[in-house]
């Protein structure tokens, strides 16, 4: 497999990695026998060495895409220029930019690593929202169900997780309430309509998102 080959088709393998984790995630789901050893936190900090590697990789694809021109060659020493403008919570990151290489430093965090660091700030957040929930209403998880809310975020990646959320919360209502009328099933577990929301996250989300509008004000 050529490095080329690699390169051009970077977004399509991650694509593929993340639905063959997802499969992974279904059948711990759902045949728990198979991957009996397999934890869900496992699954999760697997997950977060994805994204984290995604970045390292796409950061070294970019160090050899412009290593090939005299023009872009340039950019690989070049420090960051003061006026480039930070976002305010980040202007504390501005000095591990400066000097030889500052540039690069600072177009592969923004580009590679910023969505990460943002998805798990996310992530993070809504896991403490949902223990901080499951103390008072313990009746509505069940075992591992956290986990696997945190599994659809970390599928969905970002943006997906801004689309996660709605949907994942929309399509719980909707089995709840099917569920209740045709089979008097009075509570269905959370956790799952959320797993099998992350592929719709996960693949549709620049569509949804640009459909709304909302695209260029959430991509990093």
């Amino acid at each position: 497999m050529s490095l080329d080959f690699l390169l051009t088709n970077f977004n399509t393998i991650t694509l593929t990695i993340w639905l063959l984790f997802f499969s992974i995630v279904v059948v711990r789901l759902t045949r728990p026998q198979i991957l009996k050893n397999v934890s869900y936190g496992l699954l999760a900090t697997i997950a977060t060495g994805i994204h984290l590697l995604y970045g390292i990789l796409a950061t070294w694809g970019q160090y050899v895409v412009w290593g090939k021109s005299e023009f872009t060659r340039i950019l690989l020493s070049s420090a960051l220029s003061p006026e480039v403008p930070f976002p305010y919570l980040l202007e504390w990151m501005r000095p591990f930019f400066v000097g030889t290489h500052g540039y690069f430093a600072f177009y592969s965090f923004q580009n590679f690593f910023l969505s990460t660091v943002a998805l798990l700030v996310i992530t993070g957040l809504f896991y403490l929202f949902l223990i901080t929930r499951s103390r008072y209403r313990a009746y509505n998880f069940r075992e591992g169900d956290i986990m696997l809310i945190v599994l659809a975020m970390l599928i969905s990646g970002w943006p997906g997780v801004v689309v996660l959320l709605p949907i994942g919360l929309i399509s719980a209502v909707i089995f709840s309430i099917v569920a209740r009328i045709f089979y008097g099933i009075e509570r269905i577990p959370l956790a799952p309509t959320f797993l099998f929301s992350a592929p719709i996250a996960l693949l549709f989300t620049v569509k949804i998102l640009t459909a709304l509008n909302l695209y260029p004000l959430l991509m990093l």
